[in-house]
């Protein structure tokens, strides 16, 4: 639970690499744990894109596919 009552729910907008968050991904996407952590790196954080980029492939990067 979050010390600050107000700031609830911020936390499941983001992904960490933390196993358990890891391991959901990989149920949810079926995808391996190294398909999971490239796209978190590739990303960034942000828990929608990585689930578009799991479930459809690769997508633009926040780097712009550079």
């Amino acid at each position: 639970m979050p010390d600050d009552l107000r700031k609830k729910g911020r936390d499941s907008e983001f992904v960490s690499t933390q196993e358990h968050e890891i391991a959901y991904l990989m149920r949810a996407t079926r995808k391996t744990r190294e398909e999971v952590l490239k796209a978190i790196r590739e990303i960034g954080p942000d828990r929608q894109m990585v689930m578009e980029y799991l479930s459809k492939g690769a997508l633009v990067t926040r780097s712009g596919g550079k």
